[in-house]
């Protein structure tokens, strides 16, 4: 199966009644995404859909063996906010039982953003910074250039939980919607050579 058709087939031929897509894979790794559907705020505004994370975090895991969590279902909480929630409380039960060593937290960012990727780190705190820069290297190696750090994006509430109440590293990535774009495939399928390659090597060094 060709790249384009499997990322679509990911994206979107998935319909549940369920609340979570989830994959438990045999790495230290687990990619999760929360912002794969519209969601309503309590101002009466909408937070949109930030397409095509969830099948990021589902083909690359699906290509490493790693686990993922993604939220298929509005709650009416954004599960990246400061508020404690069923899938914060899941994840961290997930990361107990399955022996997570690291948390890879799928975002979309807008267009006009001036970055190409964005590093979410809590001001390089949340996780070793020297996985911090082999993830950076392995993007620009397959031509990701832009990629910058806490800025403005430094972890939101998944990466603020796990911190606080975990000993594992966590990294919050915001991807352009210039990579998340199905018109232009090869773009995406760069994001997603990129993270496998990080998370391949990253599982040989924590093996």
């Amino acid at each position: 199966m060709e790249f384009i058709e499997e990322i679509k087939i990911l994206e979107n031929t998935f319909r549940s009644k369920e609340t979570y897509l989830t994959y438990i894979g045999n790495t230290d790794v687990l990619l999760t995404a929360v912002h794969t559907m519209d969601q309503l705020k309590e101002n009466g505004t909408f937070k949109f859909e930030e397409f095509y994370t969830k099948a990021i975090a589902r083909y690359v895991a699906a290509k490493t063996d790693s686990s993922y969590f993604v939220k298929i279902k509005d709650t009416n909480i954004d599960s990246n906010s400061l508020v404690t929630d069923d899938f914060k409380e899941q994840l961290l039960n997930y990361i107990e039982e399955n022996n997570i060593k690291l948390i890879i937290d799928i975002h979309g960012a807008k267009e006009e953003r001036d970055f190409d990727v964005e590093l979410g780190t809590l001001n390089n705190i949340s996780a070793d910074y020297s996985s911090i820069k082999e993830l950076e290297d392995a993007f620009k190696e397959v031509g990701i250039t832009k990629v910058q750090y806490n800025n403005p994006f430094k972890g939101g509430g998944i990466t603020q939980t796990i911190f606080a109440n975990t000993n594992i590293d966590v990294i919050q990535i915001e991807i352009n919607g210039k990579y998340r774009n199905i018109d232009e495939p090869e773009k995406i399928e760069k994001i997603c050579k990129a993270l496998i390659n990080f998370i391949k090597m990253y599982n040989n060094i924590v093996d």
